[in-house]
């Protein structure tokens, strides 16, 4: 195991990491909205059940998309999830 030592990395070294994890999150995002489109695509009754389930939420929540909403709509987790 080495010891790492955090002299040892310069600017240029730390902006080039920060930007790997930046576009790595950035892909791993895009990958997984990508698929759950696909899916939603090939599958009109699951997108229809996702559909009313965030109108309902929605309409609950004055029209605003909030956290709490969010964090009710567990048709919408199982299906992002499922991708």
């Amino acid at each position: 195991m080495h010891n790492i030592i955090f002299s040892d990395f310069d600017g240029d070294s730390l902006v080039a990491q920060s930007m790997l994890f930046f576009a790595a999150g950035f892909e791993t995002t895009a990958s997984t909205i990508t698929s759950t489109l696909v899916e939603l695509a090939c599958h009109p009754e699951i997108q229809e059940t996702l559909h009313n389930e965030i109108e309902e939420n929605l309409a609950t929540y004055n029209g605003e998309l909030t956290y709490e909403g969010l964090f009710e709509m567990k048709y919408l987790d199982k299906v992002v999830s499922g991708t």
